[in-house]
């Protein structure tokens, strides 16, 4: 998890009141932080990924704030009208399509406030916007910029200073040559032409998602500034820009809206409006046992900076969220605030009404195990999502579409189905690591969704384990080979292999598993056209096995 560096002057100072050390260990861990360290008034904490509003002091201080009743309620935040405008060339479109902004005014520039920045934008680089790959962030100096800018392509020749830079880089010596440009060169990897930011007077703004240039540097002297944020999902920019603009305007800053335009397509940036979530309050008393009054829910909303609308009635209440607060997304998101807000301590405990002895799964207990034989294999252990898309799942596997699990009301069209295999969750990963060195030998023990071929209303959670091996000698007999020690390793020998042709396989490399006449799995070495699918150069063999029908086997023997 992040972890941010914060002076206690600081933090008493933007939440108005006059902690000790000893009261932030005692309350901070209360929403959503653990205290990792303090070095005389200076402390670190880790956050929790899912609060990025709280990665920066400004975020901080305000959940701090309302948590403790001193500034409690709703905030809300104002863009006002400009003519700030920003152009975007559709070449972009296959590279990084989105780009979202705001003009920031009357910044008063301190060291501390520009750490607290830097800090925030790091932070969000890291975790939300998914190591700059989902979205990047960047901060320039407005009186250095002649409107309007243009979001467009340039050649790997193209030459600017680069930040911290005395002398001019191309784009290409950029990504080779500076500490940035080395950390996320894969992100434009295989590009013939970069995106970047440019202004009205042709001049580059910055290499995006690496480096801004030098020219448009922000100083102590910087009154005026633009945040600019691109990104291939438009909700996560958008969030992103929302973090920052109101992390300024809580220093009294004022706002102000970008115009973008897309061609035939124009929005405003940033949108501050309040959101809204209905929640029952029969609903939020049975999740949390208790018998909260509509009153009582109020005050507990507003010390997580919730509102209540004037349009709740007596048994529905509708929930103002901030457009800071990226987390709230469901009604059981609500309920979790007002958990917090009352504090979990404070929950009476209840022992369940019948006897139970605890001891841990023996699937997860066999799943230890199998973990730690693959590791000893050489492969190094993945963690992918469960939810998934169709796209991935079948069209870049080049294999006709199944019926899936599907999100009833999915927030992004990358995460709209449960998966039904793991192999395309390990092809994302080589697709995502192809700039790193080879071999890459990684294997993951996860869960999917089956559904019933019967009764496709029903479904059943299915635990497998895939291997996926990528280096330029891998081939069948080697991924036979790991398939083989692991039973070896499991006391398994009765077991049969037999021809199996999959598309995603190269025809006559593949084979099928049998255990007592039942299929159990397949393996094989992956065929070229599904690696192009997925920007794969280096050969790739792959081997996935239903784990929980091996876990009943070995248990039936």
């Amino acid at each position: 998890m992040p972890t941010i560096t914060i002076t206690l002057d600081d933090l008493n100072q933007l939440s108005g009141a006059d902690f000790t050390l000893n009261e932030l260990k005692e309350h901070l861990p209360m929403i959503g932080s653990c205290w990792e360290s303090e070095v005389g008034n200076e402390f670190v904490l880790e956050l929790f990924p899912n609060r990025p509003d709280m990665l920066s002091l400004e975020g901080l201080a305000r959940a701090f704030s309302s948590f403790m009743n001193i500034k409690t309620g709703l905030r809300k935040y104002i863009a006002k009208d400009s003519k700030f405008e920003i152009n975007v060339d559709p070449k972009v479109k296959k590279i990084r399509p989105y780009i979202v902004s705001c003009v920031v005014k009357n910044v008063e520039f301190n060291d501390r406030l520009i750490r607290s920045i830097m800090q925030l934008q790091e932070k969000l680089h890291m975790t939300h916007c998914r190591k700059r790959r989902k979205c990047a962030i960047g901060v320039y100096d407005l009186d250095q910029i002649k409107f309007p800018l243009k979001y467009t392509t340039k050649s790997k020749n193209t030459k600017f200073i680069p930040l911290d830079e005395n002398k001019e880089f191309t784009f290409e010596n950029t990504l080779k040559k500076t500490q940035k440009g080395k950390d996320y060169a894969g992100i434009l990897e295989n590009l013939k032409e970069y995106p970047c930011l440019i202004d009205s007077k042709n001049k580059i703004l910055s290499l995006i998602p690496i480096l801004n240039s030098n020219n448009t540097k922000i100083t102590e002297n910087t009154q005026n500034i633009l945040i600019e944020a691109t990104a291939t999902d438009e909700k996560t920019a958008l969030q992103a820009l929302n973090i920052i603009a109101t992390s300024f305007a809580d220093h009294y800053s004022d706002l102000y809206k970008v115009k973008i335009n897309y061609g035939n397509k124009k929005i405003t940036t940033p949108n501050l409006e309040v959101s809204k979530i209905k929640v029952k309050l029969e609903y939020i008393n049975k999740l949390l046992g208790m018998n909260f009054s509509k009153e009582e829910i109020k005050i507990l909303l507003n010390k997580m900076g919730l509102g209540i609308s004037k349009k709740s009635i007596a048994n529905e209440l509708e929930v103002l969220i901030p457009c800071y607060r990226t987390d709230i997304m469901h009604s059981m998101d609500v309920v979790e605030d007002i958990a917090i807000a009352y504090r979990y301590n404070n929950f009476e405990s209840e022992p369940p009404e019948i006897a139970t002895i605890g001891e841990e799964n023996p699937l997860e207990v066999f799943t230890r195990n199998v973990r730690h034989l693959m590791i000893g294999q050489g492969l190094q252990e993945v963690v992918t999502f469960i939810l998934s898309n169709k796209e991935k799942l079948f069209k870049k596997l080049n294999s006709n579409e199944e019926k899936l699990a599907e999100i009833e009301n999915p927030k992004t069209r990358e995460y709209c189905v449960v998966r039904n295999k793991l192999l395309p969750s390990l092809l994302e990963v080589l697709s995502n690591n192809t700039h790193n060195e080879y071999p890459q030998n990684i294997f993951e023990i996860g869960d999917i969704i089956e559904l019933d071929s019967k009764e496709e209303t029903m479904s059943k959670t299915v635990r497998k384990l895939a291997v996926c091996l990528s280096h330029k000698d891998t081939n069948f007999s080697e991924i036979k080979g790991i398939l083989e020690s692991l039973f070896l390793n499991l006391g398994l020998s009765k077991y049969s292999i037999k021809q199996l042709e999959r598309t995603h396989y190269i025809p006559g490399r593949s084979a099928k598993l049998e255990i007592n006449g039942k299929v159990i799995g397949e393996f094989g070495e992956i065929h070229p056209q599904v690696l192009n699918n997925w920007n794969i150069e280096m050969p790739v063999s792959s081997l996935e096995i239903n784990f929980s029908e091996l876990f009943k086997i070995l248990n039936k023997d």
